[in-house]
């Protein structure tokens, strides 16, 4: 197999055109009801002090486009470290100030001042981080050694990469079950009652294949990512390590103390065993197969909720979050929506890979 030219990375812009829509998402969530302001209403940036605001709320809409301006920073090929910062903040002051424009007709919303100001403080941060990261040069060779050597060339490489890193992060979100696509519609069970048997039975097989076919699929997805087979077998452990131990993390830092379990409840354990072992044979298939495969287990994942009333119409189970900021209800809808289209995108990137048959094969 003869190797593909080194090219210049895509992975920053595909990370950053998906974590600005992530962005708009969750800053226009539940995109109703749409009204025009009464008449007379100032402008949100000449709102009149004192604007209302929390320290909660400052320092999290800093840290939401912290990532976007470090992105933004490692999008230019080659620039100085103050004009990678420039455009850093330029992008993430553009997006906010169109937002809380916007907000401005969601009467749930509520733009100001404040929230611009530390959008773009967060998006300053991330910028220089990005532009002190770019002129590590020892370590922005090592980074892009490694990704040129374990994982797919070119831009179908980049998009495979970021919709993994999206998926990951969705994974923060404790209050969905480890492997699934759907809140817990019990919400309220005691922890002594996590792992037994539900009376609910088809409500536990569902639960149980829906963990199942989406540890195929990603696993099968980072299988394909990967350029040859011997990083495979660390590859999947290191995917189940990270999901794991970033469910693990959020929800002791989230959850009560009495719900720290929900998220691997007893069908969700079953259904990643069962998982596992089926994914052992399916990373020995030809490439073309497990492209199929993929595809179907995601697509299939996505579906098997809508045999189930109460797992397709579950709401985000705030009873068992340990803090009440309004935050949680914009963090619960993104994940949630994240992890419903993951799949559809995840299949569209695999119709992409299908043109490629000639990849990945053994030298």
């Amino acid at each position: 197999m003869t190797p593909e030219p080194r090219s210049r990375t895509l992975l920053p812009h595909a990370l950053a055109a998906l974590y600005g829509l992530a962005v708009a998402y969750a800053s226009l969530q539940p995109f109703a009801p749409w009204i025009s302001p009464a008449p007379g209403t100032p402008f949100w940036p000449f709102v009149p002090w004192p604007l209302h605001s929390t320290r909660f709320d400052f320092i999290a809409n800093i840290l939401a486009y912290m990532p976007l301006g470090l992105f933004v920073a490692l999008m230019p090929h080659r620039a100085p470290p103050a004009d990678r910062t420039q455009v850093a903040v330029g992008a993430t002051a553009t997006l906010a100030f169109m937002l809380e424009t916007l907000q401005m007709f969601l009467p749930p919303r509520d733009a100001n001042l404040l929230d611009f100001l530390a959008n773009t403080t967060g998006g300053l941060i991330g910028g220089v981080v990005g532009s002190t990261l770019v002129h590590a040069h020892g370590l922005r060779q090592t980074l892009s050694n490694a990704r040129s050597r374990v994982f797919l060339h070119g831009k179908l490489g980049d998009v495979g990469l970021a919709l993994l890193i999206i998926w990951l992060a969705a994974q923060l979100n404790p209050g969905i079950a480890l492997f699934a696509v759907t809140f817990d519609p019990t919400p309220d069970k005691s922890a002594s009652a996590l792992f037994a048997v539900e009376s609910d039975r088809a409500g536990v097989v569902i639960e149980a294949a829906e963990s199942a076919l989406q540890l195929v699929g990603v696993g099968l997805f980072v299988t394909l990512l990967l350029r040859q087979r011997r990083h495979v077998s660390r590859g999947i452990l290191l995917l189940l390590g990270v999901t794991l131990v970033s469910k693990g993390v959020a929800a002791s830092l989230m959850l009560k103390p009495a719900a720290l379990e929900t998220w691997l409840r007893f069908g969700v354990a079953s259904g990643i065993a069962l998982g596992a072992l089926a994914l052992l044979p399916a990373i020995y298939l030809r490439r073309p197969v497990q492209v199929a495969a993929c595809a179907i287990a995601l697509l299939a994942s996505l579906l098997l909720p809508f045999f189930s009333s109460d797992l397709f119409a579950a709401d985000a189970p705030l009873t068992l979050f340990n803090w009440r900021y309004g935050h949680l209800l914009n963090f619960n809808g993104l994940t949630h929506s994240v992890l419903l289209v993951w799949p559809i995108a995840a299949a569209l990137w695999l119709f992409a890979l299908a043109g490629r048959p000639e990849w990945g094969q053994p030298q």
